[in-house]
């Protein structure tokens, strides 16, 4: 009521209606020398509504002067909050090439640890396939049980550093601390080997001697050597998710715009591929040059190669945080700030376990993580056991994998902007498919020409990982949109699934192995063994993404559905009750003037 007294364009009849006794047209402002009209001034409706206001172009006050709309603010009627569009800020070069070098540190080690801890543990260590898998599995389990936590801390901290990084070079120190010694000896242990230059694990599986687990003399007892390496794994797996669940969490801080999101990302994956190139290079490089020494199979005389690779990893990750710590400047730094821009952007936690949303895209993540995760640790294997190569493909065979992911990871934005998420996340479903396939067809190769033909599979995992795992990392962020606040809890609840899975999945694999009722590390049963692993568990992963992906996709189109047909009634039932309300408008001032008329008659 109020308001509409307040605008006098309300308070006067509809322009054109207003007529005198003779039909004609009637000046509503009369002069002092005309007779006072004989239709009284409409009084002003009641609307439950209040005033309706133009969507577009400009909003009229109360003085009568008309102010352009702010640009950001889209208002249909009075009373509904308006919502703010997201930004299209861009983040500067610089600004990006630092945030690439803040998770350099965990890809360099997680290609090792994913590579070659299985391997390093069984043919070098010589221990057996159960255990090497327990091993794995607690640090699995370390990291899993740290990232909700880290998440939840991460968010609740304030400080004038910045509370991401903060918890990210907390993160390095831990790691940083922690690498070398699960890539080595038991310092005060003793492996019950005789011969470090023996006989490895793939060398003889398809012979009727094999290489003893034990060795010639007793060793330490496993349970021993599983605490010692259990240690500074799970030390390690919870400085890996500081800063794992640190970074993740600043992308939607330092952008709004969904396309820079999805090019940070890009430039993340970029980084783990480029993190990945080094250590198989290093790799290849030690296996040429130092590996000859020891034969063309992996044995313990090859620790060092090893070894010496993690002490690398740990130099130059060090680096690279240095360089992420000086070029990334976090946003709202101070305490007041992040609670300022906290205010509203943060969800309740329990309120992301009612969305449906967050369900289906935790399935996607995770079938994604074990697709990408165990073909990466069961690859080197695959081919020194099941395709019988020299001991230089343990590097080759991931080397071409993360090569045609960095490629694959120049098209992803674009391809994002022509055909959207989902569809590119289905391609790259097909392109593990078809690496699978070949994987399963795949037979010893015979010749060199063979042996090179068989990475075409490598090529094709490669690529569909990169594509599936950058898409993934995106829908996470538009799970978590502007609710920044929540951001790491979101991400740690992400990768809680993620090491959970992979760790449970390596543990029963490890558990399964055929040789484990053997004194052998590896038997002639390991060549099928291994072809198996990598078809059915992947294979089996992509399936349930594949149907993830369409309840994802379905919960989308019907809350885009409801969000319009709200709209669409919204705007009907406005329409509706502002005509119905001009009707008994115009009937109201038909019936005035039909008693003034009558009333005329009677005087005259």
């Amino acid at each position: 009521m109020d308001s509409l007294k307040a605008n006098p364009s309300l308070n006067s009849p509809p322009p054109g209606y207003t007529e005198s006794l003779d039909g004609s047209s009637i000046d509503s402002k009369p002069t002092p020398t005309s007779p006072p009209p004989l239709l009284p001034s409409r009084p002003p409706s009641k609307s439950r509504y209040g005033s309706v206001e133009p969507r577009y172009g400009s909003v009229e006050p109360k003085n009568g002067s008309v102010e352009p709309m702010e640009p950001h603010r889209v208002n249909s009627v009075q009373g509904v909050d308006s919502v703010p569009v997201a930004s299209h800020q861009h983040l500067s070069i610089v600004r990006k090439g630092a945030y690439g070098f803040g998770h350099v540190f965990n890809d360099l080690c997680a290609s090792m640890w994913f590579t070659y801890l299985l391997l390093f543990f069984h043919a070098v260590l010589q221990i057996d396939n159960t255990y090497a898998g327990i091993i794995l599995l607690i640090g699995q389990v370390a990291d899993a049980a740290a990232t909700p936590v880290i998440g939840f801390l991460c968010d609740k901290t304030r400080s004038r550093y910045g509370r991401r990084k903060t918890w990210h070079l907390v993160g390095t120190i831990m790691v940083a601390i922690s690498f070398f010694f699960f890539w080595h000896n038991c310092l005060f242990c003793t492996n019950g080997v005789s011969n470090p230059n023996g006989t490895n694990l793939s060398s003889n599986c398809n012979d009727n001697t094999y290489s003893d687990n034990a060795g010639n003399t007793e060793g330490t007892p496993i349970h021993i050597k599983v605490i010692y390496f259990s240690i500074p794994i799970i030390i390690f797996q919870f400085g890996w998710a500081s800063v794992q669940i640190s970074h993740l969490s600043l992308i939607p801080e330092l952008t709004e715009n969904e396309n820079e999101r999805v090019g940070l990302n890009a430039i993340r994956y970029s980084a783990t591929i480029v993190s990945n190139l080094s250590v198989f290079v290093v790799m290849f490089v030690l296996l040429e040059t130092l590996g000859h020494s020891t034969g063309d199979d992996v044995v313990p005389g090859d620790v060092w190669i090893f070894s010496g690779t993690a002490l690398g990893v740990i130099a130059a990750g060090c680096f690279c945080s240095l360089l992420f710590h000086a070029g990334t400047r976090e946003p709202s730094t101070s305490a007041e700030q992040n609670d300022e821009k906290s205010n509203g952007k943060k969800l309740a936690f329990y309120k992301w376990f009612l969305n449906p949303q967050f369900y289906a895209v935790a399935v996607i993540y995770m079938c994604t993580r074990l697709m990408v995760n165990l073909t990466q640790v069961y690859i080197p294997l695959y081919l020194v056991d099941s395709l019988k190569l020299n001991k230089n493909s343990v590097a080759i065979g991931p080397l071409v994998i993360y090569v045609s992911g960095f490629l694959m990871t120049l098209l992803l934005k674009f391809f994002n902007k022509i055909i959207g998420r989902y569809m590119v996340y289905f391609i790259g479903l097909a392109l593990i498919w078809g690496g699978l396939v070949w994987f399963w067809v795949q037979s010893v190769p015979q010749n060199i020409v063979e042996e090179v033909f068989l990475y075409g599979s490598t090529v094709l995992i490669g690529g569909g990982g990169a594509t599936i795992l950058v898409t993934s990392l995106s829908m996470v962020a538009d799970l978590i949109g502007p609710a920044v606040g929540s951001g790491a809890f979101v991400y740690g609840l992400m990768s809680f699934t993620d090491k959970i899975s992979n760790g449970i999945a390596v543990a029963v694999i490890q558990a399964l192995h055929p040789c484990n009722h053997t004194e052998h590390v590896c038997c002639p049963k390991c060549q099928s063994f291994y072809r198996h692993v990598l078809v059915f568990v992947p294979g089996g992963a992509s399936l349930l993404a594949c149907v993830a992906l369409a309840v994802l996709s379905l919960i989308m189109f019907l809350r885009v559905s409801n969000k319009s047909k709200a709209m669409c009634t919204r705007r009907t039932s406005l329409v509706v009750t502002a005509k119905d309300e001009l009707d008994h408008s115009i009937s109201s001032d038909r019936n005035e003037t039909e008693q003034l008329i009558g009333k005329n008659n009677i005087v005259s």
